[in-house]
Formats: C-alpha cells, sequence, structure tokens
C-alpha cells in the first residue's frame, strides 16, 4: 500500500489519462456533494419546522370539557361537561412528579373600550404561571402576581397589537380599559411569536373574571407542561392517563373522546417527526442512487483502463507478479480516484451547507448543518465505494494470462 513506485504508477496512469479521470472522479465527486448538501438541508428543515411550529412548550398538554356522545353510568348523551377548580387541585394533586407547570384558564369574548377606541378581545383570566407557558415576551410593565389573584383585583396584560388598536401613540401602562362595563387598569404589554391573534388577547387574573361573571370555580381548559427530560412517548402516555382520570371523574365513558377533550402537543411532534423521517429516507436514497451512479461509472472506467493495460499487465505476470499484485495495483488506483474525488465534493458541500443559511430563511430552512454522523458514514460510503469500483476490473486482471496478454493488439 505504501510501495513508492506503485504510486508513482498509479500516478502516471492518472495523468496520462486526465479526461477519463476528471469525469469519473466528478461523478464520485457529485454523488457525495448531493447526499452531503441534502443531509445539511434535511437538518436544517428540521430545524426551521421545530422553530416556526413548536416553541419551548409545544409538548404541552391541554384539557377541556365537551359534550358526551355515549351514555354512561345512568347518564344520557348530550351531557355537558363543565371543569372547575377543584378538577385543577385534582390534576395537580394527582401527578406531581410528571408536571413542571400547570394553569386552569377561563375565556370570554369582550368588548374593550379606550377613549373613542373600541374592539372585540380575548379575555383570559388565569395564574401567574401562565407566564412561563406561553412564548409571550414581556416588553413593558409587569405580569400577574399571586397578590392580584389574592385581592381580586381589577388588572390586565395586554398584547402589543391591543396597544395599537386602542392606545395609538400612547403609552398604555397604567392607563385603565373598560370591559363589560368594569374597568381594569393596563399593568403590562407583551409580544408573541405565535401570530397576530395571541398578541390580541388580555390576561387578566383568573379569579377575577370568576367572580364578575358570577361562577366563582368555573374554568374552561387546564393546561400541563410535563417534567422536562420525558420522551414523546411518555408525554403521550401521561396524556391518556391523565384524560382517563379526568373521564373517570366526571363519569364520562372511557371511550367517548368528545366528553374531554385532549390536545397533545407531543402527538404533533411525532406527527412532524414522522414526515421529517420520511424526507431522510428521500435524501438517503437520492444520494445513494447518485452514488451508486458514480461507482458503476469509476468501475467501467477501470475495467476500460485494464483492457488498455492488457499487455502490460501480460508483461507484469511472466515477469512474476502475482494475481495478489494486479489486484492490488487496480484497487489502489480506483479507490485513490473515488476518496480523493469523494472528499473534495464532501468539502463543497460542507463549505456551502454552512453558509447557505441566510438565503433560505423564508424556506422553514434554519441552521442547516451537517451531523458529524452523516460525515463518518460518508467516508465509510466511500471506503465501500472504492473497494466496489475496482473489485470487478481487478479480478479480471488478475485472471489475464501472460501469453494471450502478449499477444493482446
Amino acid at each position: 500500500m505504501f510501495d513508492l513506485d506503485r504510486w508513482r504508477e498509479i500516478w502516471n496512469s492518472i495523468s496520462s489519462n486526465k479526461l477519463r479521470t476528471f469525469l469519473s472522479g466528478f461523478t464520485i465527486a457529485l454523488a457525495l456533494f448531493v447526499f452531503i448538501t441534502l443531509s445539511g438541508l434535511g437538518q436544517g428543515l428540521q430545524n426551521g419546522f421545530e422553530s416556526e411550529f413548536f416553541d419551548a412548550n409545544s409538548l404541552n398538554i391541554s384539557l377541556s370539557g365537551g359534550r358526551t356522545t355515549i351514555s354512561y353510568k345512568g347518564f344520557q348523551e348530550g351531557r355537558q361537561i363543565q371543569f372547575e377548580n377543584e378538577d385543577y387541585d385534582f390534576l395537580k394533586s394527582s401527578f406531581p412528579s410528571f408536571i413542571k407547570y400547570i394553569k386552569s384558564t377561563l375565556t370570554e369574548g369582550l368588548t374593550i373600550r379606550y377613549g373613542k377606541e373600541s374592539g372585540n378581545y380575548s379575555i383570559t383570566g388565569t395564574q401567574p404561571v401562565y407566564a412561563k407557558m406561553t412564548e409571550d415576551e414581556l416588553i413593558q410593565g409587569r405580569n400577574l402576581m399571586q397578590k392580584d389573584l389574592d385581592n381580586l383585583s381589577k388588572v390586565v396584560v395586554i398584547g402589543k397589537l391591543i396597544v395599537s388598536d386602542l392606545f395609538k401613540n400612547e403609552n398604555p401602562i397604567g392607563k385603565y380599559l373598560q370591559m363589560d362595563g368594569n374597568m381594569y387598569q393596563v399593568i403590562g404589554v407583551f409580544s408573541s411569536e405565535d401570530g397576530d391573534d395571541a398578541e390580541r388577547i388580555a390576561y387578566v387574573p383568573l379569579t377575577t373574571l370568576q367572580v364578575i361573571y358570577g361562577s366563582t370555580k368555573n374554568i374552561n381548559q387546564i393546561e400541563i407542561t410535563p417534567i422536562d427530560g420525558m420522551s414523546i412517548d411518555q408525554i403521550s402516555t401521561l396524556a391518556n392517563t391523565i384524560t382517563a382520570a379526568m373521564r373517570a371523574k366526571h363519569d364520562v365513558a372511557p371511550n367517548d373522546q368528545r366528553g374531554i377533550r385532549l390536545n397533545n402537543g407531543a402527538e404533533e411532534m411525532s406527527s412532524t417527526n414522522s414526515f421529517l423521517l420520511v424526507i431522510t429516507v428521500i435524501v438517503f436514497f437520492i444520494g445513494f442512487g447518485s452514488l451508486v451512479a458514480g461507482v458503476v461509472s469509476i468501475a467501467n472506467i477501470m475495467v476500460f483502463t485494464v483492457k488498455e493495460r492488457t499487455k502490460e499487465i501480460g508483461i507484469r505476470k511472466a515477469l512474476g507478479a502475482t494475481p495478489r499484485n494486479i489486484v492490488g495495483l487496480i484497487l489502489q488506483e480506483a479507490m485513490t480516484i473515488t476518496i480523493i474525488s469523494g472528499y473534495i465534493g464532501i468539502a463543497i458541500a460542507t463549505i456551502l451547507v454552512n453558509n447557505i443559511e441566510d438565503d433560505l430563511k423564508d424556506y422553514f430552512i434554519k441552521q442547516p448543518n451537517i451531523e458529524p454522523y452523516v460525515l463518518v458514514m460518508a467516508s465509510i460510503i466511500l471506503l465501500i465505494a472504492g473497494l466496489v469500483a475496482g473489485w470487478i476490473p481487478a479480478r479480471r486482471a488478475s485472471k489475464i494470462k501472460p501469453i494471450v496478454a502478449l499477444r493482446d493488439d
């Protein structure tokens, strides 16, 4: 392998057939370039999807009461299930080791007025923990605090689009908004990456909203953030266990999907991961197909090389070269072309992937990168490709009989 004379022979063979060598090497370089580039872009697409559609709390579990569709335990179908504060307490105490955050909400659609301006918005009564369970960013003032709930305070934290709609160029902090005949003081303003609808929400203390609307215990929804480190499957199992517990508590049939409504972020994430897995498989087969074409190209060229050098090989064998020497020479040349060309393709693809991010942001591709295992896989593929490309012509060369070779024209 480290015979200097052999390396000189290989160099002479390559340099005397520049076009042939370039074309065979180009095919391999292109195959690895396609494989590495698509792998990097596929990783970028996954990052983009996760960034665009799944925030830090996208694996949350949400439960809300629905209407039953199955008669159960003497109750007729069509019964409305209403969640109450005790349901929140029940879940918080029943699954403490699995819950990182938990909140309950009561939502009303109300008209908000300030001066001559008004608009219809979603008013959500909740607990202070909501700030940790959303991607909202506080840009002015403060968030709700526990003392606001304890004191039934009429305070509100509003999205920045409500500010744009109602306050125009005024600073909203400290101002009072009229909501359904009640005055609420603005204590904070937030922005959100979840779209315009999220920035047209107003948060008020849950207890205040419950008292004003004559329902001191009713809630619309309970949302749970699982503890860190849980897998998607574990979160799905937790979601099903919690739902089963709530069905049992409210005497809802175990198979009644509408009595207790579940929104499990883990299932959505799982669906997206399945989609991305399909893309990864497609990328692999495209790259693999390109590589097969490259291997076939080099194998054909090496067969042609062997045919051209038939007389030379015959002379070598007549002078004592063994079939093993001949196989080694042909294999070494094929692998040299394959590996050098392949790494050129890998290097170009790596440079491209690492410098293309800004041009692909509009296509959900974010921070494309090449994982180390992809480079290891590419190196293994190169080694195998070189062996496959050189083995068939090398075996053919080793079987050439000296007397036949010397007669070759």
